[in-house]
């Protein structure tokens, strides 16, 4: 699509929406109820485990809510994520997608963010990560919390740069349907119930999407020369999801139940070795989550709350290509080698906290027991498993992790925020986890808050967090054992407020130590590396300019020590412009920028270049005068740029490309 047919189909839309929407509420009231929304929204419990204003907690913490995901045009998690300040979004070689936070978790390593839904965390503790919750729809969600940096002392394993917690609406009822380019489609709906003169409340949000994907053509792949190969062609990038979670509340005992499964095409090959384009998915993630939990009030100082988890993670994979025949060594009478494998954890977890809230000290303690099963591991591939030739039938080969890697652990945090006067606390905490199989890990906070005047806010925080090594890594070790990545970060923080005017700068200096790398020399295998240094500054800026603009931005500044952070990017720049063309209908403009990107020192090619992606969008609440009916309607990548993620030395020359023009989407939700 050229860009004068966007523009064509830009101003056909915003002619649509201004000609067919009214005022259908009173703007200013409309106004006041949002800005109240807003600050309600800004409670969380997240960085402290006790609820607070998300500016004075201990280091920075960015909150979501819909209401703002929606005007701003976003589509799912993923592309909420992507608006933040210091948080980077990746794709690999089979579309499997990561975020990295300040530098930290890129492309060729596990993910290094805690991630929760509705509060489970739901990392693997085979790959740190889980392949369904990026792509969780908008309409979905009510909120998310995203801290940035050291999250152990609260959190323990994986936050090790950040922790994202992901909370699902529960409330109300909604309906959703949308299209978008590339026959994509998707739905949501919401229905909860609340008996009267009851404490019971239910809930049920589901939620289903696919897209046959962008037509994308790779360049030439890893096979050597002269092997026969689908490349230079088109990538296998279909993907479809669907969601639903359902909680139950009698009181203050609730019942969740969470079922969330992604599916997508292998993309660029799981051996860098291009597919054929079959359109078809062949790769399945699905979560399953079931807790309880209740909270408990013993006197008004002293409360308590009790949690139980199951959690499952599946990862299947079915006719996955690995490569042509001549890639193994064969003549070309065989048929494609390709591999089916399944990896299924279990994992069960129970909590029991206390909370004592005094005049000056407010301490908080847990307890926690985690048991990781391996439930299901295997794998099959038409390869002869002694030479390595390929053969007409499959054959059982090492599933991804040995089902005998089972983990366990037991940990314990304590914590005590203490107001040392009516604006200044001092919070300190630590969290213990023991494991099973690595040993114990110690992860310390000290960190302080000064409340200066209702416009100055002031943080300073010390922290220390780990990631112990995955189930991959560990079996796949080279070293008697692998000790965990600690991550220890010195930040310095400051708020302004105004009435149309917030500003938050982030000066940090971290120091990563025992970092996990792959060495891909005889012997081959994971091992601990050198230690690396990171440094960084992020700019977060929010003005209202005479009711009708609205700026949101970010710009994030990055150092590090060369060739330990591939693919880290110096500087970021986010903006977000909001313009109301009439009071109940906004356009949006998104752009996000990144910086040249170095390569590994091994690889010859130049840095990675920069990249801008330009998104806009449009929102008309009550369209049609239709009460409650929302329409949204956007184009991603409106320059009709060639957008790409950096790929491995000695794989794709010219990386990945994940869009290669402008894509249309538009959706209409209704809430009763």
């Amino acid at each position: 699509m050229n860009p004068g047919t966007i523009i064509t189909h830009l101003i056909a839309l915003l002619a649509l929406v201004a000609s067919s929407c009214a005022m259908a509420q009173d703007p200013a009231a409309e106004d006041e109820m949002n800005q109240f929304l807003d600050l309600l929204n800004q409670q969380t419990s997240l960085a402290t485990n006790t609820r607070l204003n998300a500016d004075f907690v201990p280091g920075m913490l960015s909150v979501l809510d819909a209401e703002q995901m929606q005007r701003r045009g976003f589509r799912t998690l993923w592309d909420a994520l992507e608006s933040l300040p210091g948080v980077q979004a990746s794709r690999d070689t089979t579309g499997e997608r990561s975020i990295s936070v300040r530098g930290i978790g890129q492309l060729f390593e596990p993910s290094k963010v805690k991630l929760l839904l509705n509060g489970v965390a739901v990392n693997t503790s085979a790959s740190a990560t889980t392949g369904t919750i990026y792509d969780t729809p908008i309409e979905q969600v009510e909120r998310i919390e995203f801290i940035r940096g050291p999250g152990s002392a609260t959190h323990g394993e994986f936050a090790y740069a950040g922790v994202l917690n992901v909370t699902t609406t529960k409330q109300g009822s909604q309906y959703s349907v949308g299209i978008e380019s590339y026959e994509g489609i998707n739905f949501s709906a919401l229905y909860s119930y609340a008996k009267p003169d009851s404490d019971f409340k239910a809930s049920i949000n589901f939620a289903a999407n696919q897209n046959d994907g962008q037509n994308i053509d790779s360049d030439d792949d890893s096979s050597a020369a002269g092997i026969p190969t689908y490349a230079p062609g088109p990538i296998n990038n279909k993907r479809d999801f669907v969601s639903a979670i359902a909680s139950f509340d009698f009181g203050e005992l609730n019942a969740l139940i969470q079922f969330q499964e992604a599916n997508r095409g292998d993309h660029f090959g799981a051996n860098d070795l291009l597919p054929p384009d079959d359109r078809q998915t062949v790769i399945s993630d699905r979560l399953i989550t079931a807790s309880l939990s209740q909270r408990l009030t013993f006197t008004n100082k002293l409360s308590g709350k009790w949690f139980l988890s199951a959690v499952e993670n599946k990862t299947e994979k079915n006719q996955l290509f690995l490569g042509t025949a001549e890639n193994f060594g064969g003549f070309g009478n065989e048929d494609d080698i390709t591999a089916d494998s399944n990896l299924e954890e279990q994992r069960f977890e129970g909590k029991f906290s206390l909370q004592y809230s005094g005049d000056v000290h407010t301490l908080f303690a847990e307890v926690s027991a985690a048991d990781i099963e391996i439930t299901e591991s295997d794998r099959s591939i038409n390869l002869d498993p002694v030479t390595g030739l390929p053969t007409p039938d499959r054959n059982d080969f090492p599933g991804p992790v040995d089902n005998s890697q089972d983990r366990s652990s037991i940990s314990l945090v304590l914590q005590d925020e203490y107001l040392i006067n009516p604006s200044l606390t001092l919070t300190t905490g630590l969290r213990y986890d023991d494991y099973e199989d690595i040993g114990s890990n110690f992860s310390p906070r000290i960190a302080l808050v000064w409340r200066k005047s209702n416009r100055h806010i002031f943080k300073a925080q010390l922290a220390r967090a780990f990631t112990p090594p995955t189930l991959l890594e560990t079996g796949g070790s080279i070293e008697s054992s692998i000790d965990p990545e600690t991550n220890d970060t010195l930040e310095f923080g400051h708020i302004f407020h105004s009435n149309d005017l917030i500003i938050r700068n982030t000066v940090y200096f971290s120091r990563l130590d025992d970092l996990i790398a792959f060495q891909d020399t005889a012997p081959t295998g994971y091992k601990n590396t050198d230690s690396t240094d990171l440094r960084g500054y992020e700019l977060e800026a929010e003005k209202s300019i005479a009711n009708e603009w609205r700026l949101i931005g970010s710009l994030s500044l990055q150092d590090y020590d060369d060739d330990e952070l591939p693919a880290a990017v110096p500087w970021m720049l986010k903006l977000g412009t909001e313009y109301k063309i009439m009071p109940l209908t906004l356009v949006h403009l998104q752009i996000n920028a990144f910086g040249e990107r170095d390569r590994q020192e091994i690889d010859s090619r130049s840095d990675f270049e920069q990249t801008t992606q330009v998104d806009v969008s449009l929102r008309s609440k009550n369209f049609l005068d239709v009460v409650g009916l929302d329409f949204r309607a956007g184009i991603r990548n409106l320059l009709d740029e060639t957008l790409k993620y950096p790929a491995p030395v000695d794989t794709y020359a010219d990386d990945y490309p994940y869009s290669d023009g402008a894509m249309l989407w538009a959706q209409l939700s209704y809430r009763p």
